[in-house]
């Protein structure tokens, strides 16, 4: 993402994700349409709008202002607000050794992040609020999506909640200055920052996270936002940055964590 906003702004950026995203969808959208009951139409539309159109706005303009390493931290919210909202709106019970999993996974994330040697706390208020609305959405759709769409194809319900998403968006795109900077030629690498994440952080992301969802509950599914930063600080130090002990015991955190929320009964 940050790549992005090098050649983009945030809602420039935002709004090519979810177009090329929308790309990805067309060769198989309208096998989509029709194998997805009609009565479902309306909930893919709100779990495009929550999971997917508002999350990538919000943590795009989150990156202008806000610190990359505190929005790896505030993402692995989602667990915990998949929690919430399953228990205090749609009645899902959960169990307390899963709720321990979440809290020890969550402070491993943070001790993994603020271990980091050349860490810094950087934070606009109200630009780090964002992220934690987006996991707020997250939540909720992941809610949706395991209530309303359990027996859908997880291919399906991609590419449809994507469509509706991205039409409005794409045609929204045109309206910004994205489309002059792009056959000006100047933002090439960006560009392709943008669609690599849009294809695989995306789309693809998407549709292996919906496999998983219908496959497993939700608290198991969400997890894997415990290891993004595991996965990141791996890249950093491919790319020569130190690991430090405080590191090693966030990563230990969250193992641990992921252990007792995907452990089963």
């Amino acid at each position: 993402m940050k790549k992005g906003l090098m050649g983009f702004s945030a809602i420039e950026m935002a709004c090519l994700r979810i177009s090329i995203s929308f790309v990805c969808c067309l060769p198989i959208v309208f096998k989509a349409f029709s194998s997805i009951p009609r009565e479902k139409l309306l909930t893919l539309f709100l779990i495009g709008v929550i999971s997917i159109g508002i999350p990538a706005f919000l943590f795009a303009l989150a990156l202008t202002k806000g610190e990359s390493a505190i929005n790896g931290i505030i993402n692995s919210l989602s667990p915990l607000w998949t929690a919430l909202i399953g228990y205090y709106v749609f009645g899902v019970l959960v169990s307390g050794r899963k709720m321990l999993g979440v809290a020890i996974g969550f402070m491993g994330a943070a001790v993994l992040v603020v271990g980091k040697p050349d860490f810094a706390f950087k934070a606009d208020g109200l630009y780090t609020a964002l992220p934690i609305v987006a996991t707020m959405c997250y939540g909720i759709g992941t809610n949706l999506t395991k209530q309303k769409l359990q027996s859908e194809n997880p291919l399906y319900t991609t590419a449809l909640s994507m469509t509706m998403i991205g039409i409005p968006v794409t045609i929204g795109l045109f309206f910004t200055g994205a489309p002059a900077k792009i056959a000006g030629g100047q933002v090439w690498l960006p560009l392709l920052a943008v669609a690599v994440l849009a294809a695989f952080g995306t789309f693809l992301a998407w549709i292996l996270f919906y496999r998983l969802l219908q496959r497993t509950d939700m608290l198991f599914a969400t997890s894997v936002t415990y290891l993004v930063p595991i996965v990141a600080i791996s890249w950093g130090i491919l790319d020569g940055e130190t690991l430090s002990i405080i590191q090693i015991g966030g990563m230990m955190l969250i193992l641990t964590g992921v252990y007792f929320t995907t452990r089963s009964s």
